[in-house]
């Protein structure tokens, strides 16, 4: 959902009328994930998330954590 750029919380409804807060971007902020993020910012920053909470998760089943 949050990474399919037609899907509705993708869409204008969300924007907030400020530009992203990434350094260097001016699409508009908002999504129905975060009022702070372009599109691509914002599935930039939950698949991050993703993967860190995945990879502390494996540690805990390993044993490593």
């Amino acid at each position: 959902m949050y990474n399919d750029p037609n899907h509705k919380g993708n869409s204008e409804k969300y924007h907030t009328g400020k530009k992203c807060i990434e350094d260097g971007c001016d699409k508009p902020a908002g999504t129905a994930w975060s009022p702070y993020w372009c599109f691509a910012h914002n599935v930039e920053r939950i698949d991050g998330i993703t993967k860190n909470i995945g990879e502390m998760l494996e540690g805990v089943i390993d044993g490593q954590v």
